[in-house]
């Protein structure tokens, strides 16, 4: 039996951002990074663990408006039987903003500002699947989820 890394899919419009995560996170996840949104809602959501999502995804053609991260994560919720754990992201947020509003928090299952660096966002991923997989471990229940 071999261990499978969680799979993560990382949703930014920012292709650096996507680089420095799929570089940093590798060793402890299988990372699948999407710059729009299409391509993101057209892969196989239900295989993924954990999303992490830009708040702010800018459009990547003519015909598209920029996006809001938190309706991506509420579509994933309502439309998923068991959807994937969630990360939203900002630049636009610090840690002292996390405070200030908590509709932010009402979708995602964290809310992360990207400036407090790829370890604490790793090790909170870390922890979020290591919660999610304790509780599954309980139930003996797997993660097949489909599109309801």
């Amino acid at each position: 039996m071999t261990d499978s890394k969680p799979k993560v899919a990382v949703l930014d419009d920012d292709e650096n951002w996507c680089l420095a995560i799929q570089r940093f996170f590798r060793a402890s996840f299988d990372v699948t990074t999407f710059t729009d949104v299409q391509s993101f809602l057209n892969s196989p959501l239900e295989s993924y663990d954990l999303v992490m999502i830009d708040f702010t995804i800018a459009p990547n053609h003519r015909h598209e408006t920029a996006t809001n991260g938190i309706e991506i994560i509420h579509q994933l919720k309502t439309q998923l039987k068991h959807p994937p754990l969630a990360i939203l992201t900002s630049a636009f947020i610090s840690r002292s903003d996390l405070t200030l509003d908590h509709t932010l928090s009402m979708q995602a299952d964290i809310v992360m500002p990207k400036d407090c660096g790829l370890d604490e966002i790793l090790r909170t991923a870390q922890a979020l699947l290591s919660a999610k997989d304790s509780g599954l471990n309980k139930t003996g229940e797997g993660r097949q989820s489909q599109l309801e």
